[in-house]
């Protein structure tokens, strides 16, 4: 597997974990996320307890939801350069933690992950030209601006945004549009819990036709904990089985919604992904163009560490 590795952010982190590559990763580090810009974590405690919504369902001039980006630029604007926007590990982990009674479960919520699917041109994952799947974490290519020309521009046939060609080829070499990079990892390394910061900035990377293969709808546990889509959503398998275990219905069952049998794939596009209320589950197959709802945890959270 190729990782990307940002060698100023990698030498942050050991800064202020104390960890040494190719030992296990600090417990603090499964249990946070890093702010790199203020250096200060925030728990999952943070997230529970101190977390804030940001919902909108705001239409523009023509009558099209807008709510995904404007949503998003609120959290954003709220937590400043100080704090972060919940990704989907960090929203499963704190559903994980909270009781029936808190906010994260009674509502859905939009994570700052996305779902990114095109060709790699140049056989860095896959065989050259075979499409891939690159689910990112702690935000990537959609910001708020991307996401308003993706409206402006029209949307795919599945209503994802069309993204260009460079901004894919740059992302499977773990390059950001705002020249940031990021991490890229592949399934063994989430099952191997070899992501240093799940909650945080990085890229999990599939062969499309392994996502594709994999049904959408409801899943026994079985089926759901070992299902690579899944897990490469989860980022870790660290909170996945407690979250299970709060979010099944009856029959014992959680959803995993995904629309990549239905893309043409030699488009390359994008959208976010959703975490649902209940047993509905994790979700890719919401369209771009609807309403948002981001969660933010500022750094006045009492837990945040220093």
């Amino acid at each position: 597997m190729i990782k990307v590795i940002p060698d100023e952010e990698l030498e942050r982190f050991i800064k202020n974990t104390g960890w040494v590559p190719g030992q296990g990763i600090p417990e603090t580090v499964n249990s946070s996320v890093y702010n790199p810009v203020q250096q200060k974590w925030f728990s999952i405690d943070d997230l529970v307890t101190n977390g804030k919504p940001f919902y909108s369902d705001k239409r523009d001039s023509k009558g099209n939801r807008i709510g995904v980006a404007v949503a998003l630029e609120q959290a954003l604007d709220y937590i400043g350069s100080d704090g972060v926007v919940a990704s989907m590990p960090f929203l499963i982990a704190g559903k994980s933690q909270a009781d029936a009674s808190n906010y994260l479960w009674k509502d859905w919520f939009t994570a700052l992950s996305e779902e990114d699917v095109g060709i790699d041109k140049r056989g860095k994952f896959v065989k050259a030209g075979n499409p891939v799947v690159v689910t990112v974490h702690g935000g990537g290519i959609l910001t708020p601006d991307r996401i308003m020309q993706a409206y402006n521009e029209g949307l795919s046939g599945q209503n994802a945004a069309k993204l260009r060609d460079e901004e894919f080829d740059n992302l499977l070499n773990g390059i950001l549009p705002s020249g940031e990079s990021i991490e890229l990892y592949d399934i063994d390394d989430v099952k191997k819990a070899s992501i240093p910061n799940p909650f945080g900035r990085y890229g999990v990377v599939m062969d499309f036709e392994t996502a594709k293969s994999k049904p959408s709808g409801y899943h026994s546990k079985t089926d759901f904990m070992n299902n690579e889509l899944v897990i490469a959503r989860a980022g870790t398998l660290e909170y996945l089985d407690n979250y299970f275990e709060k979010a099944k219905r009856s029959e014992g069952k959680v959803g995993n919604w995904h629309r990549l049998n239905e893309i043409d794939y030699h488009q390359a596009q994008g959208r976010v992904l959703f975490l649902n209320i209940n047993y509905n589950g994790l979700s890719g197959y919401i369209n771009l163009n609807y309403d948002g709802r981001f969660v933010g945890v500022a750094p006045e959270a009492p837990r945040a560490k220093k």
